[in-house]
């Protein structure tokens, strides 16, 4: 297996409005130079990102503390956040496999290629190729649309579902594995829709999901006479709350309707919306700071 080689490293914590401003001042130093976003518990977009120069030998770090200092004065930061480390070689083919783990959601069973045929008794198995669109099973939003799509299917499984902002497709999938027999994805990205597409073929669903390119719950393409009995919408609370009386109104007489993307603290607006139009409130699921709502329509 591929062991990559050692590195060292020098990072610079910086606000995100000058990562561009530090990257051209560092230039192409060392091996290569890059950023990244710093999480922070609680917020869904961070104001804090880390610039890492990367050396294959052991940096002066004397002279880098001084270096990154004056840049750091230079750009108005005062107490710079500046520190260094050693990047171990890394058997990378493992490392990714580790970080590509079957991730198990209710009866769901995603996973890669590699663990092909390890799905449990029982489990409904989806092989899923992410591509460039989002949506692995692995953030916490999709993971709780998983459990609830599990809990709805576990019940009735749904006539027809309405997935919209798929992204690579895995809640459509996974619905159409619960045994929805009717399942239409629709994303704003037409790379997504792609994705979605050899998703679905890959995982032999053709017959059950579609998937078209479309932004707005209005869209011609996505309505139907009596509704979907299971809308799901994993975006974020903002668009969430902009699309609720189109999502609403695809919702048929005592079917489901699946929010997601949105944290703790906006469930109460988000909940408004919903309640505002029509919609009740049936229970939460809730995981790392981000919860999905599973709300009813009144008959």
């Amino acid at each position: 297996m591929p062991i990559s080689p050692e590195f060292w490293s020098v990072e610079l914590d910086i606000p995100v409005d000058l990562v561009a401003a530090t990257e051209e001042m560092l230039g192409d130093e060392g091996v290569a130079v890059t950023s990244y976003e710093v999480p922070i518990p609680g917020q869904a977009i961070s104001p804090k990102w880390r610039i890492q120069v990367l050396f294959d030998a052991p940096p002066d770090e004397t002279e880098w503390r001084h270096r990154l200092t004056a840049i750091a004065e230079g750009l108005g930061l005062e107490s710079p956040v500046i520190t260094f480390s050693h990047v171990p070689a890394k058997d990378w083919v493992r490392h990714t496999n580790i970080l590509n783990a079957p991730i198990h959601a209710g009866r769901f069973f995603l996973h890669g290629a590699h663990d092909a045929g390890k799905a449990p008794p029982g489990s409904l198995s989806l092989l899923l190729d992410a591509g460039l669109a989002f949506g692995t099973g692995r953030a916490p939003s999709t993971y709780g649309c998983l459990l609830a799509i599990d809990q709805i299917c576990r019940v009735k499984p749904p006539r027809r579902m309405l997935d919209m902002g798929t992204g690579s497709g895995v809640l459509a999938m996974a619905a159409a594995r619960a045994g929805v027999p009717q399942v239409l994805a629709a994303d704003i990205d037409p790379v997504a829709v792609a994705v979605t597409r050899d998703n679905v073929r890959l995982n032999g669903l053709s017959q059950r999901v579609a998937a078209v390119t479309a932004s707005r719950p209005d869209d011609p393409r996505l309505a139907v006479a009596s509704g979907y009995d299971l809308v799901v919408a994993n975006i974020l609370a903002e668009p969430l709350c902009r699309m609720a009386p189109g999502l609403s109104r695809l919702v048929a007489a005592n079917g489901h309707l699946v929010l997601s993307g949105l944290l703790a603290r906006e469930e109460r607006l988000v909940a408004a919306h919903y309640r505002a139009v029509g919609l009740k409130l049936k229970r939460r699921i809730a995981r790392e700071g981000w919860h999905t709502l599973v709300l009813s329509r009144r008959p």
